[in-house]
């Protein structure tokens, strides 16, 4: 070793070397009495990250993090007295200010004026003895937080160890907890009981579940559950380690149940017409929720349109006035009928321009209004190539007015072009409201006597346009609609939610995505409506109650159970019957209803 970090060649006297090699191999290090370094071996650089340059022009103690320099030094004047240096431990700091833990070992030489150090590296075991305490501190935080009673208790009965909730829930102080033992806080009805799961848990069981009553210092009881395991140590056991939860609120609540629950049955007829009625309603919000959206949309339309074609209005009326100002001729006034009767026509036609060829188009039209020095040129660019004007079109138009009349005559005749657009918004959105409102009267037989002949294709149209909010997620429908069906004799408002429960039931079976088949037939007796969906299907296990009140396979929040019970009411409470049969990749409900109305009502098929 020299002082660019050679591994031999200290010159150290033999019994040094021996004492040193005897006791580390880690880092070799020589400093002399002035507290510089003279020779380094390699790990140094590598420890640090400084060069060696660096190492030995500075003092050793430079490098030493400053709550540990007092100490060090007090070694260093202790070495150079002729004691030995061992097991001596300090921080070091390194180039990155990072803290590296060393463990010396040193004899001084007075003879030579140096120190001949080894020196160990113990970074990674302070770090990880370090980790190992923050994590017995966070167990300890977590366990004196928990509002769980947590307990340690030794062979013998006593407590080694309680966290806060457990002196919260049972009133005794720390000072009182070493003359208490586990049946001092147990009620004297469990004491056996405890007896018996100590036992037990000595033997190596845990118990997953106990249940027994504590007794407050105030002598107040309350009811606990948890759990208990035993902890051993090389095969001894050494205490039992509980983890208790006060269940008072829950054991009241149970005894508040049982003493409820005749009453409950008394009441179950009352309150399941009740839930009959609310899932009722909760079926009309559902529908209502859907028409609101379907409404808001061409309503928002319209509102937008009318907006729009105020402004439009007025900018054609103002360039009109323009040209009138500008002395507009017969000839102009003829051109611009021709030009405002083409926008009439195009304000009713698709627009059938792909993005890209669009962005062209309007980039020449800006180019050619530019030229001809047309103010804000990209307001009329778009409004033009909508009208289907090319740029021989536009030379045209130049051609048939006077260049300072140019400018108002295109803004009059895209401005109008755009108020005849917003017309036919507003007029499609309103056709829209109307439609949506006219099936929503249909559906509800608003204004209809209660029973009547009733159009079946009618009733199903209507509903699907009250579920189209749902349908178009993603649920292709197909009518399958047999000809010459008859009306039947039903209560209309009632037969649409039968159909309602089903379309909706098979619209969540198949994830709101999938194939709906209505199909409809007719004999001398009864008309049939099938409705197919092409979801996972029915469990055959479950078919048979399917029609149960209270009956659900979806999951809790996501339905009442009473749906298809109200449907096989209704349809049993019309005379019809009601059976399902049901595959994976295809699950079919099929209703039969008389032609003329019966209440004597059948059975339930299901297969």
């Amino acid at each position: 070793m020299d002082s660019q970090a050679n591994v031999t060649g200290f010159g150290w006297p033999d019994e040094v070397s021996r004492r040193l090699l005897d006791l580390t191999v880690d880092l070799a290090c020589v400093a002399n009495f002035d507290g510089y370094f003279e020779e380094l071996s390699d790990g140094w650089t590598d420890l640090l990250g400084y060069d060696c340059k660096d190492l030995l022009w500075r003092p050793l103690l430079d490098f030493v993090q400053p709550d540990d320099v007092e100490s060090t030094a007090a070694q260093l004047e202790a070495g150079r007295n002729g004691q030995d240096i061992t097991r001596f431990e300090n921080r070091f700091m390194d180039r990155d200010g990072a803290t590296r833990w060393l463990s010396w070992t040193a004899v001084a030489i007075a003879t030579t004026g140096r120190y001949y150090a080894v020196a160990r590296d113990l970074t990674r075991q302070r770090i990880a003895e370090e980790d190992g305490r923050e994590s017995e501190r966070r167990y300890a935080d977590l366990i004196e937080s928990s509002h769980d009673i947590i307990q340690s208790i030794s062979p013998d009965g006593h407590f080694q160890f309680v966290n806060k909730a457990w002196h919260d829930h049972l009133g005794y102080s720390p000072e009182e907890l070493p003359g208490l033992t586990l049946f001092d806080i147990v009620d004297e009805e469990f004491h056996d009981h405890c007896t018996v799961i100590i036992g037990q848990i000595m033997s190596g069981m845990t118990i997953d579940s106990v249940e027994v009553t504590f007794v407050a210092k105030d002598g107040r009881k309350f009811p606990v559950e948890g759990n208990a395991t035993g902890r051993f140590r090389d095969g001894v056991f050494m205490a039992t380690h509980t983890f208790f939860r006060d269940i008072t609120d829950r054991k009241e609540a149970e005894a508040l149940t049982a003493q409820y629950q005749l009453q409950l049955e008394q009441d179950v007829a009352e309150r399941t017409a009740a839930l009959v009625q609310s899932e009722k309603l909760a079926t009309l919000g559902r529908l209502s929720a859907g028409m609101a959206h379907e409404l808001n949309n061409p309503a928002a339309a319209a509102q937008r349109g009318a907006v729009l074609l105020r402004d439009a209005l007025s900018e054609t009326c103002n360039k009109f006035f323009d040209l009138a100002a500008q002395g507009l001729t017969g000839n102009d006034a003829a051109r611009l009928a021709e030009l405002v009767e083409h926008g009439t026509r195009r304000a009713t036609m698709p627009d059938t321009l792909d993005a890209m060829s669009r962005s062209d188009r309007e980039s020449d039209v800006e180019d050619w209004l530019d030229a001809r020095g047309v103010a804000a040129p990209w307001e009329l660019a778009g409004p033009i190539v909508s009208l289907d004007l090319d740029i021989g079109d536009l030379d045209k138009i130049a051609g048939d007015f006077a260049p300072e009349k140019l400018a108002s005559a295109l803004s009059l005749m895209t401005n109008s072009f755009t108020a005849f657009a917003l017309l036919a918004q507003i007029g499609h959105g309103s056709g829209q409201i109307s439609e949506i409102v006219k099936a929503l009267k249909d559906y509800s037989f608003m204004d209809q006597a209660p029973v009547q002949e009733v159009d079946v294709h009618e009733g199903l149209d209507n509903t699907l346009v009250m579920l189209q909010a749902k349908l178009k997620r993603g649920v292709a429908v197909d009518r399958r609609y047999g000809q010459d069906i008859p009306r039947i004799e039903a209560l209309g408002s009632e037969l649409n939610q039968v159909w309602t429960n089903l379309i909706d039931n098979a619209v969540d079976a198949m994830g709101a995505s999938g194939h709906l088949v209505i199909s409809t037939s007719a004999d001398d007796e009864w008309v049939t409506v099938m409705i197919e969906d092409d979801g996972p299907g029915i469990d055959p296990s479950l078919l048979d109650k399917v029609f149960d009140p209270f009956f659900t396979t979806k999951l809790p929040g996501q339905g009442t159970g009473l749906g298809l019970n109200i449907v096989f009411n209704i349809v049993r409470g019309s005379g019809g019957r009601i059976d399902v049969t049901s595959d994976p990749g295809r699950t079919v409900f099929r209703v039969r209803i008389p032609l003329r109305r019966d209440t004597t009502g059948t059975e339930v098929e299901a297969q």
